[in-house]
């Protein structure tokens, strides 16, 4: 199963700047035909629909968030699972 996890930084931003950021996050993945499986302030976690197409979907949608710097710099968390392998986006990719 593929996910993406993450989390925006709600010690610096408030409520409602957390959720302006989910909001565009949302989009991005809705973009690419992928929803929203958990939503909580500050919080989303995205999951595949077991199509054989969302492992390119789920890397367009990170290169598309990677693309959003507001986004990223507000980020606190960002992980990708693919399976049982859970990745780091925030130091292996999306900061670099």
């Amino acid at each position: 199963m593929y996910k993406v996890e993450l989390c925006f930084d709600t010690d610096k931003l408030d409520l409602n700047e957390a959720e302006r950021m989910c909001s565009r996050t949302d989009a991005i993945f809705k973009q690419k035909d992928l929803s929203c499986s958990e939503k909580s302030p500050g919080k989303r976690v995205y999951l595949d629909q077991g199509r054989k197409q969302d492992y390119g979907r789920f890397w367009a949608a990170i290169f598309a968030l990677k693309d959003a710097s507001e986004l990223v710099s507000n980020l606190k968390e960002c992980f990708w699972y693919n399976g049982t392998a859970k990745e780091n986006l925030m130091t292996d990719f999306l900061r670099n």
